[in-house]
């Protein structure tokens, strides 16, 4: 195995997952550690090195071993100066030379990619996009992010930053977002912005489910909320009407631009499953093209939180 393992790093905004892999991608070894965002880059930095290691070190591992490690991150990764120039849910996060700075740690090969990007790659060539060469990811968690296969090869745009439509403006007076813009889509249709919709109701009294199904508003996730709107709650199935909506029609306009064979959608809030799908499916089917329409899949990711690590292997 000398010279032959890989480490593959997902970065997030409240967990790293650390993954090591042999030279057929099988992932040997696997670790999640909350990530300590608030402290800022030099802190988190610490603490994906210190995962490698941990993981080498428990599986009886030599760093002689450890061919490229490989890391995909929430933010806006400029991939031609090899720069992560700003992430909106890791403060402080601003033109970070991360590749470099592994390189030197590690000695050996080091890539760092966009989180959306590496995980339409683990889609595409391990889950639910394979025999599919035009291909958007979506996913929709803690915000929203795309990666685009066009032609079989991943598109990362002129300086890198292609597939933010978490940040495309669909409400210009509407919240502020991470990014310093108002009325981002993630700022109204995010798992994030589904759940501050729901502590509002929650706290002003429109659904007593809401309050019900928590301890406190503050506690209401989107998971409740798709909860209570299961359960008939009005408050509830509007949040989630208006939120669909919005990312809806953002299909709508992606699916006419690129006419993908393919939308695969993935992230925690797609654990509602058919309660999604449905919704989008009649959005694109009333507001898309025609052909474009007719031609496009929407599924649901089949690698879950896998995908981002596996994309990374893929690239490395």
């Amino acid at each position: 195995m000398q010279n032959k393992l890989y480490a593959a790093l997902d970065v997030g905004g409240t967990k790293i997952y650390t993954v090591l892999a042999d030279a057929n991608k099988q992932i040997i070894a696997r670790q999640k550690t909350a990530t300590l965002a608030e402290a800022g880059p030099e802190k988190v930095i610490k603490q994906l090195i210190a995962t490698v290691r941990q993981l080498m070190k428990t599986e009886q591992l030599q760093d002689a071993q450890l061919a490229a490690v490989g890391v995909c991150i929430a933010g806006f990764y400029d991939w031609h100066n090899r720069i992560l120039v700003h992430s909106p849910n890791l403060p402080g996060w601003s033109n970070v030379p991360l590749e470099e700075i592994l390189a030197a740690e590690f000695a050996v090969p080091a890539r760092v990619e966009n989180d959306a990007n590496a995980a339409a790659v683990g889609e595409v060539s391990f889950g639910a996009g394979r025999n599919h060469n035009n291909v958007v990811f979506v996913t929709i968690s803690t915000g929203i992010g795309a990666g685009l296969i066009i032609n079989g090869q991943l598109y990362r745009g002129s300086s890198g930053v292609a597939g933010e439509i978490g940040h495309f403006i669909v409400q210009p007076d509407g919240p502020r977002c991470g990014c310093g813009q108002q009325g981002c889509l993630e700022t109204v249709a995010s798992g994030t912005a589904i759940g501050r919709q729901g502590q509002k109701a929650a706290a002003c009294g429109q659904s007593a489910l809401l309050q019900s199904l928590v301890s406190e508003p503050a506690a209401v996730t989107a998971q409740e909320v798709f909860k209570a709107a299961r359960l008939g709650d009005p408050a509830a199935q509007k949040i989630l009407h208006e939120a669909l909506t919005y990312l809806g029609l953002t299909l709508v306009n992606i699916v006419n631009l690129l006419n993908p064979s393919a939308v695969i959608l993935g992230g925690g809030v797609t654990a509602a499953g058919d309660e999604i799908l449905l919704s989008l499916r009649k959005i694109i089917a009333e507001h898309a093209v025609s052909a474009a329409a007719k031609a496009v899949q929407l599924k649901l990711a089949a690698l879950g939180e896998e995908a981002g690590v596996l994309g990374m292997l893929a690239l490395l």
